[in-house]
């Protein structure tokens, strides 16, 4: 056989390249896997950081209060929902919150880029979810539902909000969340809740009111000083069950952002 004939492959090492070469495109993949999801969570960090400024524009027009968190109005028949990101009503009708107004294309900065496709739905027929919940505990006021009052009149709006903490009350405002990325077992929420329970005395509303650590195992956070910063660590509180922590929060996935309410109170 002539020296110049190229000799066939063996099997050997047919296999060996083939192996090389899966290799080399799993390493490729995962470096572009992995340039997209940073790039998602840099998007979800520029999406918080919008919102707080936006927050801080609405304090500087209504006297240093930031939007309510949720206020209920009866409307007739009807509940009007006005909370912090959209307004709606019984019959879905749904229209830019308190916040919303007062952010820059908000179909975009309202809505992190990493939740679920499922999750972007609506907890209701009108309350569209967008991956972000805002410091209701003590920062944004808190509507209760309208009742008949003892002189038979309805009380709503106003007449029925637990307010947040006043702009004097907030002192640790480089330390204190107010808005980051929200989940429970059920998928998305807009309302964050602290672990201590002496806002709220429901423990099974504030482990609903976790945060989401979807972004490799971090949450995205804007503080109310307006830095962004992400958390890696969910915690769990001393009020925590097994129970609470699978059924409710599905912890790891979903927690706290402290165990205590150091992340949440800035007094």
């Amino acid at each position: 056989m002539s020296n110049h004939m190229r000799r066939a492959f063996t099997l050997i090492e047919v296999l060996i390249t083939t192996s090389i070469i899966s290799v080399l495109i799993a390493l490729v993949m995962g470096g572009v896997g992995g340039a997209m999801t940073s790039a998602r969570s840099f998007k979800c960090s520029n999406n918080l950081r919008q919102m707080g400024v936006a927050a801080q524009a609405y304090a500087s027009v209504y006297q240093d209060a930031f939007p309510a968190a949720v206020i209920y109005f009866q409307r007739g028949s009807s509940v009007r929902t006005v909370a912090w990101d959209f307004e709606s009503d019984q019959s879905g009708a749904t229209k830019p919150g308190a916040l919303t107004v007062f952010t820059d294309q908000p179909l975009s900065a309202m809505q992190c880029p990493d939740l679920a496709p499922e999750m972007i739905s609506e907890v209701s027929s009108s309350a569209p979810l967008t991956g972000y919940h805002y410091n209701t505990s003590f920062i944004g006021h808190e509507g209760f539902y309208p009742e008949v009052g003892a002189d038979g009149r309805m009380r709503d709006g106003w007449s029925r909000v637990r307010l947040g903490l006043n702009c004097a009350q907030r002192r640790r405002t480089d330390s204190v969340a107010m808005f980051a990325d929200g989940g429970f077992r059920g998928g998305a929420n807009k309302y964050m809740r602290a672990p201590g329970n002496t806002v709220e005395f429901d423990v099974g509303m504030i482990h609903a009111g976790t945060s989401a650590f979807r972004h490799r195992g971090s949450c995205n956070c804007c503080f109310l000083d307006g830095h962004i910063a992400s958390i890696g660590q969910p915690c769990a509180s001393d009020l925590s069950t097994k129970d609470l922590l699978k059924f409710v929060s599905d912890f790891p996935k979903n927690g706290f952002l402290s165990g205590d309410d150091s992340a949440y109170d800035p007094r």
